[in-house]
């Protein structure tokens, strides 16, 4: 039986706070995290549907739909979720509607374009496009320059696809500036290699970000709330976007009207340099946990829109912790292990997820998408004995 460690009963995850205009029951925030569960077009499914439903039921405060792709080509790997058409709004306004059959339940989409970090096999079937025609080391996938069209359409997709969130009525969105991905090439040196007007200066790599946010506060609802997901240190060889560069895109963010940010770090290739990428392996001891921790703090003290943190956040006592720092906290792979973990914590049922950080919810979704392989292996071998 697992040891339990009492804590007080006014612990401040499960106070409210706010991002923007909205209300978050508790400081609890499920990261968006790729689901491999829509249809082959992105259209929603009912497995897809089902899953967040499970999320709302057991007390998430804000739920982020991971890798939402905003044009045809945007997807970084199968089945992930589409909002780069009109007809896929329907699909997502269900499931709106019942992630909102649970009171205070918020959702956001994330926005998402893969750029060069997409799978191979993908590669091949698809128009791989970043701002700079460089080979990724680590798929060795070598996308296309995008043109001034192909940006001009870019800017345009991101800002049409909040659009269709706002009509699917979500609460609100998160643009994906991390991971490598397509936003993150724009502001990072190491992907960026331009030297038109969207490459070379640190204001000219924001460029593209700071017309996705003007053109979002100008086709919706100026109210209707802007997060981020940033890359605070890309974790590759040189040049690199450093923490002193990603803190200042974060205030200029914040100019633009984004409400809150969301801080990580690392991208495909920054696994070859040793354990440095977005989801580490082997979150064993509370010494292994936060690890973007240092960065948030120093963006925290930049910015007065709230910090949320992600990245090997186990154990209740870390969450208390870090919220001496931070405003919230961002749960991904303990919520595929356990989904009613937040409810457990509320209930004094356990102090840490049972997640042993092996990133085969990631690695092995295959055709039956996000779960918990590690969990299912073992209720198997369990079943055999």
């Amino acid at each position: 039986m697992e040891f339990v460690i009492k804590m007080p009963s006014n612990l401040k995850m499960f106070s409210p706070g706010k991002i923007g205009n909205l209300t978050i029951r508790n400081r609890f925030i499920r990261s968006a995290t790729a689901e491999g569960l829509a249809k082959e077009d992105g259209t929603v499914s009912d497995k897809l549907i089902e899953l967040f439903q499970r999320l709302a039921e057991n007390q998430v405060g804000l739920i982020t739909m991971g890798f939402t792709y905003v044009m045809e080509n945007g997807m970084a790997t199968r089945r992930q979720t589409g909002i780069y058409k009109d007809e896929l709004v329907p699909g997502l306004k269900r499931l709106v509607k019942t992630v909102k059959d649970h009171p205070d339940t918020i959702i956001f989409p994330q926005l998402a374009h893969a750029g060069r970090e997409i799978f191979k096999e993908l590669a091949k079937t698809l128009d791989v496009m970043a701002p700079s025609a460089i080979r990724d080391q680590a798929t060795q996938v070598k996308p296309r320059e995008m043109t001034q069209e192909d940006i001009e359409i870019c800017i345009k997709s991101f800002i049409a696809g909040a659009r269709r969130a706002y009509e699917a009525e979500f609460d609100g969105v998160q643009l994906h500036v991390a991971h490598g991905y397509l936003l993150n090439e724009f502001i990072s040196p190491h992907f960026n290699h331009r030297s038109d007007a969207y490459g070379g200066s640190l204001e000219n790599r924001f460029r593209v970000i700071k017309e996705i946010l003007q053109g979002i506060r100008d086709e919706v609802d100026k109210r209707f709330p802007i997060t981020v997901k940033l890359n605070t240190v890309d974790f590759v060889t040189e040049p690199q976007l450093t923490i002193e560069e990603s803190t200042v895109i974060a205030k200029r963010m914040v100019e633009e009207g984004v409400v809150a940010i969301e801080t990580s770090g690392g991208a495909y290739e920054s696994m070859l340099l040793g354990n440095f990428s977005p989801t580490r392996v082997n979150i064993k001891s509370k010494e292994d946990e936060a690890y973007f921790l240092p960065q948030a703090e120093i963006i925290k003290k930049e910015i007065n829109v709230p910090v949320i943190l992600v990245g090997g956040i186990r154990s209740k006592e870390t969450v208390e912790e870090v919220l001496r720092v931070v405003d919230f906290v961002a749960l991904s792979r303990p919520l595929v292990h356990e989904p009613d973990l937040i409810t457990k914590w509320k209930d004094n049922l356990t102090s840490r997820s049972g997640c042993i950080s092996c990133n085969r919810c990631l690695t092995e979704q295959g055709d039956q998408g996000l779960r918990c392989v590690y969990l299912e292996k073992k209720q198997k071998r369990e079943k055999v004995s």
